[in-house]
């Protein structure tokens, strides 16, 4: 049978083998201009982006799904209050939106006839009220799909709009002029409760119902200051204290009754009040942003779900008082730029509409360092400068920034064009120079320290600017005239060529990374343009036209290695792979789901690309189809990588300046990562067995995935090498051996004020993180020291004991001597540890999903460094036990655990690494199988000894069968248990020559006609269906596999997956498009059948429902 996927026997189009596939994604931010973008169920809590969903599992804190919701910006959420899988989203284009979350598609929508800003679901019935643009308070009963009035107040004045948690017939809403209005549904009476509307008007902020009261509502005013009224009688009840600064929003603590939390959005602080008080209880803090909204979790009494100042999103244990999780704070708007980091690769910038460059950590998805340009400044370019010490951008006003990378500090300012500057690019060679474009038909040249070298001025707005790749002189730009026009600064100021065809404005240009007279153009005529710019030639300047974008051309870039491929992006959401050679799209992504501006590709690994877009994602995606028969064969023999290296580049561009598809395109690599990598495996030359190094090289050029780094330092351990550099602490994955002594170190940093903690940290942080990462490890004299150096002494001196009498006593003489005050309340897991209970400690933090925390105590624990319950703490020379039995099945217990979490995100490769911290490595080969990363599996059972999956021989042979490297297909069989009996045979008699694989596969079809008839005579018919099969008489090998497949299925004392193989596999080895209709339906269904039963043994319960339909 003819397989479908990459892995297959039999050639696919182009445009299969040459697609982008989308690997993984940093979310966006929550947005910060609207108040209820976040919302939580019983399962779950969402955020909103600018016009997505994000919809996170509440049990582990992982992303369960996002959803395109709108086209336009979303202005509310809510969840349903008697439905889990339904939540409803509004947004500035009309649409109201109640979505099926379990299917991602919608259950019900209408478009309202005025932009709605608040909505808020009835606790039962079908109603749905908003609140629109114009004033007009709205009910939208949407079963019975039909809307009516309630109320108006004055436009855009509505502030709060929330139905009574308990009876659907109490609607609130708070509005600007300080008053609140409630109306009952059932009567269509409406009451106003004057509020601050007759004297001061400060608008409500926030209003909530009491859950206890029918009657009784909390509110929120923007002067700070926050009252209790009684809606039957309008009046005022209790006054709390006046706040310095405004309650931005407020949520009742349902576990505490009479107790509620408020928030500002000018401090990450929540503070704790009870209604009975006029002074709040605590204060507690949350977050180093303000708060912009809190919601309670209705399954979780003591929850809240936060959303931040600076767009993260956090959910908050109030009885613990512990953030149980924190996004990363990310991009709220359009992100306009992504380029990678020119020195530290792991690294990506990107700048955003929301006027802040984020520097961005890929291996962790985390942001580790912002720089804002200010109000109103919104940033549309960004470039890194020489060494990467320096990062610019370019702003909505015209002005070109400049940081300090290490820092963030600003260190210029400058206004370079009246309107916009559309585009800035840091000219790392000759004399530094940065160009922009602006929107007053300027591009200017620019030195570092801000002197203008050049003001070049063109008829229209610039958008487009870019150098040349290899002379530093020459600059292109982009107008809005549709013109590209090539600068030769040695020269002057006036351009050197037009280039003219566009029928639009130009919004970027890109030079060849390698053929030096190549450029390309995007424009709003929806077409890529590819010239020759070169002002020595005299032919047709336009060498390729390039359409498919059914919108505005945004996003360009060339491939570094393959000269022939370009990438777009497009106001139509999509990433386009063109063959230029062949004027031909032949990959289309629709992953996005708006506008595509910014597009990179790895400087290290040049089939791992980045993209960012208007629906303010970072999507990180691999370009790995083209190759990867090139990976096998590299894997297979290191020395022939100087095979797949391209000639000269005149070689190369002789497939773009050639009429279209008149040259074909050499799959050859030209750039300079192939060929250093190529001369460095040319000195392993013919030595076996391939050494851990040789493999990391060859697999960090080829291929991405998140934990391939730390992958080399798990095996090298396993194996019992150093890598090169030593014991590195910036990892996710340690091997248990290392695993305790790498974690100490961390905390050393830390505590040094060496080791990144996040944006902004403080010294006390620091170092009471290094105290948590010492108590894991059991080193809780050290936990103890640095605790006390963060100024929580009570918590060290309570320790202390369980390290020894002396120090305790050391402790506290220190303390007398500091007169410091006292810290926070003690947390659980210190004391867990002093007395001996670190396994409840391991409970504890599975329950909370803390699976790395979890793995490290456990190890600590199995190692005999935490306390035991039978160890007496009075002796600091006690000899530690050695590790029982139940430690170390409880340490791969959460190794598995964790391992499985992975495999649940779809991460097979963390979840391996799982298994291989611990010396596992048959489970974690079996991880990486079962996910079809052949290539990892089979690099991993060769480093560490373990015999070949057969299964992932046969696949990988047949991606280099596919691609026509058939001596590479038969060495990877040789390997195969059946290999030289059944799919050597097999290999050979598929392909038109037989003498090219005559080495392998002596026999000629005649001999195997021969010994088909033979083995057929004597009943034998497996091997008669292989026989059949390997003389290419595929009619006779499928009439008699069908036959001899129905006749062992109804064996009465059953049959084996071995037996159905042996006759099946040879069949997969027919041209199903020879075959008769009835034969394929037939060979099909015996496929099906015993595939059927495989997954089920296998545990592949995904695929039996599809396979059962085949049936």
């Amino acid at each position: 049978l003819t397989p479908t996927s990459d892995w297959g026997y039999h050639p696919v189009s182009g445009a299969a083998m040459s697609s982008i596939r989308p690997l993984r994604l940093i979310p966006s931010g929550v947005q910060s201009w609207h108040r209820d973008t976040i919302a939580a169920s019983g399962d779950a809590f969402a955020y909103c982006s600018t016009m997505s969903l994000h919809i996170f599992r509440l049990k582990d804190n992982s992303l369960r799904q996002m959803i395109a919701a709108h086209e336009r910006a979303i202005t509310a959420i809510c969840w349903c209050p008697e439905d889990n899988n339904l939540l409803a989203s509004c947004a500035v284009n009309n649409r109201l939106v109640i979505w099926d979350l379990e299917n991602e598609e919608e259950r019900y929508a209408f478009k309202a006839a005025e932009v709605p800003l608040l909505m808020d679901w009835a606790c039962a019935g079908d109603k749905i009220a908003y609140a629109t643009e114009a004033g007009n308070v709205m009910l939208w009963d949407y079963k019975a799909t039909k809307t009516s009035k309630a109320f108006s107040v004055a436009a855009k004045s509505a502030k709060v709009l929330r139905w009574h948690p308990k009876n659907p017939n109490k609607l609130l809403c708070g509005v600007e002029d300080g008053s609140l209005v409630v109306y009952n549904t059932q009567t269509s009476k409406k009451v106003v409760i004057v509020g601050k509307s007759k004297t001061s008007k400060d608008a409500v902020t926030d209003a909530q119902w009491d859950p206890l009261s029918e009657d009784y509502l909390l509110v929120s005013f923007a002067d700070g200051s926050l009252t209790l009224y009684d809606a039957s009688n309008q009046k005022e009840i209790h006054s709390f204290d006046k706040q310095a600064q405004p309650i931005r929003s407020m949520a009742w603590a349902k576990a505490q009754p009479g107790n509620f939390v408020t928030a500002t959005d000018r401090v990450g602080l929540l503070k704790l009040w009870n209604v009975s008080q006029r002074t709040p209880l605590t204060q507690i803090k949350v977050g180093k942003s303000g708060v912009l909204c809190v919601k309670a979790v209705p399954s979780e009494p003591n929850w809240f779900v936060l959303s931040f100042k600076n767009s993260s999103v956090g959910l908050f244990d109030i009885a613990a008082r512990q953030i149980r999780y924190m996004s990363s704070p990310g991009h709220a708007e359009t992100i306009f730029d992504v380029v990678f980091h020119p020195k530290d690769h792991d690294l990506i910038g990107t700048a955003s509409y929301d006027g802040y460059i984020k520097l961005w950590r890929i291996s962790t998805s985390e942001s580790l360092r912002e720089m804002y340009a200010g109000k109103d400044q919104l940033l549309y370019g960004l470039s890194f400068g020489p060494g990467a010490t320096r990062v610019c951008a370019v702003s909505s006003l015209g002005f070109l920034m400049i940081w300090k990378v290490e820092n963030g500090e600003q260190q210029l300012r400058l206004q370079l064009h009246t309107g916009q500057a559309y585009r800035c690019e840091w000219n790392p060679r000759g004399a530094n120079l940065i160009a922009t474009g602006g929107a007053d038909g300027a591009a200017c040249v620019v030195s570092p320290n801000g002197e203008i070298v050049h003001r070049l001025v063109h008829p229209q707005a610039v958008y487009g600017v870019s150098w040349h790749a290899k002379q530093e002189s020459i600059l292109a730009t982009g107008c809005q005239d549709g013109v590209v026009r090539i600068f030769n600064l040695q020269v002057g100021t006036k351009p050197d060529v037009l280039l003219q065809g566009h029928e639009a404005r130009v919004f970027n240009v890109a030079f060849h990374p390698l053929l030096a007279n190549i450029i390309c153009s995007g424009s709003d005529d929806k077409t890529i343009r590819v010239w020759n710019w070169s002002p020595a030639y005299k032919g047709q300047r336009e060498l390729r036209k390039l359409v498919g974008h059914t919108a505005y051309v945004r996003g360009l870039l060339w491939h570094p290695e393959f000269p022939h491929i370009l990438f777009s992006g497009s106001w139509d959401a999509t990433i386009r792979v063109w063959d230029v050679s062949e004027q031909r799209c032949i990959h289309c992504s629709h992953e996005h789901h708006a506008d595509v501006y910014g597009l990179a590709v790895h400087p290290a690994r040049p089939f791992f690309l980045v993209s960012s877009s208007r629906d303010t994602t970072i999507r990180l995606w691999i370009f790995e189809d083209m190759i990867r028969p090139m990976l096998i064969q590299a894997l297979l023999r290191p020395e022939s990588m100087v095979e797949m290296l391209g000639g000269s580049l005149d070689e190369a561009a002789a497939c773009i300046v050639s009429p279209p598809g008149s040259v074909p395109a050499k799959k050859l690599l030209f750039g300079k990562a192939s060929a250093d990598l190529a001369t460095e495996l040319q000195s392993v030359g013919a030595a076996r067995p391939i050494g851990l190094q040789v493999y990391q090289k060859i697999l960090t050029y080829f291929m991405y995935r998140q934990g391939l780094e730390d992958l080399w330092g798990l095996i090298a351990n396993i194996r019992g090498e150093m890598l090169p550099g030593g014991m590195t602490t910036h990892r996710g994955f340690f091997h248990e051996r290392e695993l305790i002594a790498c974690q100490k170190s961390k905390a050393l940093e830390l505590a040094s004020n060496r080791g990144p903690v996040g944006i902004g940290a403080k010294q006390e942080e620091r170092y009471l993180k290094a105290a948590q990462i010492m108590l894991r490890v059991g080193d809780i004299r050290s936990y103890c020291r640095f605790t006390a150096q963060a100024g929580h002494w009570e918590r060290a001196i309570c320790i202390a004991p369980a390290v020894s009498h002396q120090f305790w006593q050391e402790l506290i003489s220190e303390y007398m001597e500091t007169l410091s005050t006292s810290g926070d309340v003690e947390e659980a897991a210190p004391f867990l540890i002093g007395i001996g209970r670190a396994g409840k400690l391991v409970d504890n933090y599975i329950e909370r999903s803390d699976m790395d925390n979890a793995f490290v105590v456990a190890k600590a624990a199995c190692d005999g460094l935490l306390p035991s319950e039978a160890r007496s703490s009075s002796s600091d020379a006690a000899p530690r036990p050695p590790p029982s039995d139940d430690a170390r099945t409880r340490l791969e217990e959460v190794a598995a655990v964790l391992s499985a979490r992975y495999s649940e995100q779809g991460e097979p490769l963390l979840a391996a690494m799982c298994f291989l911290a611990v010396s596992k490595s048959s489970r974690a080969i079996s991880c990486l199988s079962r996910s079809h990363e052949v290539v990892l599996a089979y690099a991993l059972s060769d480093l560490l000894g373990v015999q070949q999956d057969p299964s992932v021989l046969k696949l990988l042979s047949q991606s280099a069968e596919h691609d026509g490297r058939l001596h590479v297909a038969a060495e990877i069989l040789t390997m195969h248990p059946q290999g030289q009996n059944i799919h050597l045979p097999l290999l050979a008699a598929r392909q038109r020559d037989q003498e090219v694989l005559r080495a392998y596969a002596p026999t000629t079809r005649e001999q195997h006609k021969e010994l088909a008839d033979a083995a057929f005579a004597r009943g034998e018919k497996a091997a008669a269906v292989l026989s059949y099969a390997c003389a290419r008489l595929d009619e006779q090998a499928v009439q008699l596999g069908v036959d001899a497949l129905c006749e062992l299925f109804s064996t009465p004392g059953g049959w084996t997956l071995s037996e159905a193989r042996a006759i099946l596999d040879p069949m997969e080895s027919m041209q199903v498009q020879d075959m008769g209709v009835k034969e394929i339906a037939s060979t099909l269904a015996c496929a099906a059948y015993v595939g059927l039963v495989e997954a089920s043994m296998l545990g592949y319960h995904e695929l039996m429902f599809p396979l059962a339909q085949t049936l």
